[in-house]
């Protein structure tokens, strides 16, 4: 466990409940913004057709997540910051970490973030 998953699992349970409308969870919460710190770096190194405008795309939703955490009272930019660390952590040492969220939920998270 990463510092900022013992620092998310230890937030008290009425913050953790303000988690679930959108993300389920606070695991969930942490899958959702590691695979968009990812997607952001697979894009942008890959550089598919119109990478410009899926980077974009991404970028705003993890600024509407940032925005989202910090109406929680939290400092959404440095949680969001902590785990895409995380993510780049596992890239450099060729860590593929064990991905609890089908590609339905994750793209229901997405939805539910895109309309808040």
């Amino acid at each position: 466990m990463t510092t900022i998953q013992k620092t998310l699992a230890e937030l008290p349970e009425e913050k953790k409940a303000l988690f679930a409308p959108v993300f389920g969870d606070i695991d969930k919460f942490y899958t959702t913004v590691y695979l968009i710190a990812r997607n952001e770096h697979v894009t942008d190194q890959e550089k598919p057709d119109r990478y410009e405008d899926r980077l974009q795309v991404i970028r705003q939703i993890r600024n509407k997540v940032e925005k989202l955490v910090d109406s929680f009272g939290l400092e959404g930019s440095e949680i969001v910051a902590d785990i895409a660390s995380d993510y780049f952590e596992d890239f450099v040492n060729y860590k593929e970490p064990e991905i609890s969220l089908t590609n339905e939920e994750f793209i229901g998270i997405i939805q539910k973030i895109s309309r808040t």
